[in-house]
């Protein structure tokens, strides 16, 4: 059993370090990149596709395949609104929206949580915003 163990913590160990050198793009991961949502009128091209490139769509994560770990894809916006992402996005109820509750903590986020700092107040507050104004790909 305890043998098991250690080999699953290989493992694991093994795909964190692949998440943190292969990569679906070139940017860098981390709560110093700033990406600034407004008040309004977010755009999915400038606000919502950086945000979600940046913060969730990179290796280990939410790219595409072969470097995807998890069952969802976040690499454009048909892809939040798959099959393999049912309810992810719900246009104009961002509190129905799963995504929306997992950013705001109310949902877990499978074996990951995010650092302190990781997804600022601004951009949890543009993505509701987003999806509050129809999730519309603009």
């Amino acid at each position: 059993m305890r043998l098991k163990i250690y080999y699953i913590g290989i493992i694991f160990s093994f795909l964190f370090f692949i998440k943190l050198v292969v990569g679906c793009g070139t940017e860098s991961i981390g709560p110093d990149t700033n990406i600034v949502f407004p008040d309004s009128l977010v755009s999915y091209i400038h606000n919502v596709e950086p945000f979600m490139r940046i913060k969730c769509a990179y290796s280990g994560c939410h790219c595409d395949p072969p470097y995807n770990y998890s069952a969802s894809t976040m690499t454009n916006y048909f892809s939040l609104f798959s099959p393999d992402n049912l309810g992810l996005v719900i246009a104009d109820k961002p509190d129905n929206s799963v995504l929306i509750q997992i950013l705001d903590g109310r949902l877990p986020h499978s074996y990951y949580l995010f650092p302190q700092g990781y997804i600022t107040p601004n951009q949890i507050k543009g993505m509701r915003k987003w999806i509050e104004e129809g999730a519309k790909n603009n």
